[in-house]
């Protein structure tokens, strides 16, 4: 069988210039995006011989639906919570309480709760909640 046509050339290009433009475009937004976690200010901190490490007490507080109150894990009587607090005498200044309630809890359940924490006399207290 005879090609009465001319040599045809089969030479197949891809070209990829969108292709590389894409890829700079992707590595870009990631390094802008990327956080490096860096301190803002560099310091050298200097030695102290009268310091001494701060131990701090994590408590969670629990309030669920129904309006029990767990301290720990553990349910117990709102009257019986300003009673665990009292427990730490002198440690009450390094206390952390975190306070975590279910969504359909009752507002004033988690202001009395809250009340009661604070006359106990803890300074800190954190509101656990989701992202």
């Amino acid at each position: 069988m005879r090609n009465f046509g001319g040599k045809k050339n089969s030479h197949t290009e891809i070209n990829i210039t969108s292709l590389i433009d894409v890829i700079f475009m992707l590595v870009i937004f990631f390094m802008i995006g990327a956080s490096f976690e860096k301190p803002a200010i560099a310091l050298t901190l200097p030695n102290a011989a009268s310091g001494t490490m701060q131990d701090r007490i994590f408590v969670t507080i629990s309030v669920d639906a129904e309006g029990r109150v767990y301290f720990d894990s553990e349910e117990i009587e709102k009257a019986e919570l300003a009673a665990r607090f009292a427990a730490f005498n002198q440690e009450l200044r390094n206390v952390t309480v975190a306070l975590e309630c279910d969504g359909g809890v009752v507002f004033d359940n988690v202001v009395s709760v809250m009340d009661i924490i604070k006359l106990a006399g803890v300074r800190n207290v954190a509101i656990r909640h989701e992202w």
